[in-house]
């Protein structure tokens, strides 16, 4: 008996009431299963696409913002993809961007890489017709390694504070940032290299014309991201082309308020984009471009690693990505003016230093002086004081220790908070923090490495069980952690959703202002505190001005 008749036998034996009832249920089964179906399809402007609905998130892996930068398209700008018909499966994340594998803490392993690689990824909660805040994560690698996906980038616990998340791929590396004089030379721009942070642009611009199909503000976009991603956060902050693509910005451990190098001549800052390219030519025999073009990108990548060829600095000023030094574009207020939420690690110094030898008091000194021989006994001072004081009495202070700190405030505490003290100067709000809780790896690293950097990231995304890194090391979830996320989660969509982290249950964050130098403590116990590093970070404050002035004579000199 096929299921109408069988139906109709049951409704004549049980009245018409109760077949009522079973048809209700069942059109509403249908109905149920209907609506979940057509919430896994998504229009945007270039084809539909199609997610997976689970338990009310919506996850959409993989889709193309811009097409695959190959051939042709090799170092160029990045150019909207083909449009599709029918729904493109978006349920597997793209592959990562071309990328040295590397082994070791921050390692991802044997990672599949693509030049086709220009994907992002949406996780969304939003109910038909809502309009929520976004949220656009960058993620780290010093511009060389890394991708959108790991597990512990997971947007679905943000998600449940009301947000629409987002996440990314970029090109990196030589296939992101390689300039050449004829790359230049063929752009209208008239500038090359970049293409990195071009990728993110073109990300954003999608965000701006897609976000809506999945419940998320377009005109409430927040970009975050740590280590090379907060570079990039500065430099999308610093650059016209971001202009009006974002809202917020938070930035967690990088700045870009050093000298970068330039596009087409040689400065303190390093060689120039275009000599750096002309040497990869060399090294590769490439007599033009067009030869360049078609080394494959394994190739590339293995002629790279044998030479052992550094590319150098990577983001060039440019004229066109960057008309300017992004330090005198954020100092002089011709940048994009948003609120932002900044700060870095209390130990990122530890992991970085993985690798090197124990340094002794003669090394230490030998180190601070060959960054700055006029200041060295000052910070030598400075850094070996506080290790000093946690040594037994009569004991040699911590001088590994005290290298590590200095790595923490050189690369990531001074430029934060000199990325604060811009803003305030400017009269833009910026919030201040410093992350000191130490998570547990457990297994052979345990709390050894303190707050090392990036361990705040997992928590910002409330994603303390998915562990650390790629999933092999699982931090433990001892109470203090699952505070420590909830504070972050907290304060991070708070932000995204009106550019204040405060809220109802969490310890009042102030606005940070130069003359009181307040920064949150994000610890279990989060407080605020006054002064950060403050005598350490004034030092590296006056090195910097002097190297600035330097800088200035000897170009004046040479102008």
């Amino acid at each position: 008996m096929n299921k109408v008749l069988l139906f109709v036998a049951v409704a004549l034996l049980v009245g018409c009431a109760e077949s009522t009832q079973e048809a209700s249920t069942e059109d509403d089964g249908s109905m149920a299963a209907k609506a979940e179906k057509d919430a896994a399809v998504v229009h945007t402007v270039h084809g539909p696409v199609r997610g997976e609905v689970n338990d009310g998130l919506r996850v959409f892996r993989g889709i193309p913002y811009a097409a695959a930068p190959v051939g042709e398209l090799r170092w160029k700008p990045p150019q909207a993809p083909a449009a599709w018909q029918q729904p493109r499966p978006a349920l597997a994340f793209g592959t990562p961007c071309w990328q040295p594998r590397l082994e070791g803490f921050y390692g991802r392993g044997p990672i599949e890489r693509s030049e086709d690689c220009l994907y992002l990824n949406v996780w969304s909660r939003a109910a038909e017709g809502e309009s929520l805040p976004v949220m656009v994560w960058i993620h780290g690698g010093a511009l060389l390694i890394g991708h959108g996906h790991l597990p512990m980038y997971d947007g679905g616990a943000l998600t449940r504070k009301g947000v629409v998340v987002v996440s990314i791929n970029y090109r990196l590396g030589v296939l992101g940032f390689l300039a050449h004089e004829e790359l230049s030379a063929e752009s209208p721009a008239g500038a090359s290299g970049n293409y990195g942070i071009l990728d993110q642009v073109a990300a954003l611009e999608w965000v701006r014309d897609n976000i809506a199909a999945f419940g998320g503000n377009p005109n409430n976009v927040t970009i975050f991201g740590e280590s090379a991603g907060s570079w990039s956060v500065c430099y999308l902050v610093a650059s016209p082309l971001a202009r009006g693509l974002f809202h917020r910005a938070i930035g967690q451990s990088g700045g870009c308020f050093s000298a970068q190098p330039l596009l087409a001549e040689g400065s303190a800052a390093g060689r120039s984009g275009h000599a750096v390219g002309a040497s990869l030519a060399e090294l590769l025999g490439a007599a033009d471009l067009a030869a360049l073009r078609t080394v494959p990108a394994a190739t590339l990548y293995a002629k790279i690693d044998e030479a052992q060829w550094n590319q150098g600095g990577l983001v060039y000023v440019d004229g066109h990505l960057l008309p300017e030094q992004p330090a005198a574009l954020v100092a002089s207020g011709k940048h994009n003016r948003a609120p932002v939420l900044l700060g870095s690690t209390a130990d990122e110094g530890t992991t970085l230093s993985f690798g090197t030898p124990d340094i002794d008091e003669a090394g230490l000194r030998a180190n601070l002086a060959q960054f700055s021989a006029d200041h060295a006994d000052q910070l030598f001072d400075a850094y070996t004081e506080g290790e000093a004081e946690r040594e037994p009495e009569g004991e040699t202070p911590d001088y590994q220790r005290a290298e590590q700190q200095f790595l923490s405030d050189r690369y990531f505490a001074w430029q934060m908070r000199t990325w604060a003290r811009h803003q305030a100067a400017n009269g833009d709000p910026a919030y201040l923090y410093y992350f000191s809780h130490v998570p547990d790896l457990g297994g052979e690293y345990g709390t050894s490495l303190g707050a090392f950097h990036a361990a705040e990231i997992p928590y910002a995304f409330g994603n303390i069980h998915l562990g650390f890194g790629d999933g092999g090391q699982a931090l433990a979830q001892r109470d203090s952690d699952v505070e420590v996320a909830r504070l972050m989660t907290g304060y991070w969509t708070n932000f995204a959703k009106t550019g204040d982290p405060n809220g109802e249950g969490l310890p009042s964050w102030p606005i940070y202002q130069a003359d009181t130098d307040q920064a949150l403590e994000l610890a279990a116990a989060a407080k605020v505190i006054p002064h950060l590093r403050k005598n350490r970070l004034d030092i590296l404050d006056r090195i910097h001005f002097a190297q600035q002035a330097a800088n200035q004579t000897a170009q004046q000199a040479t102008d």
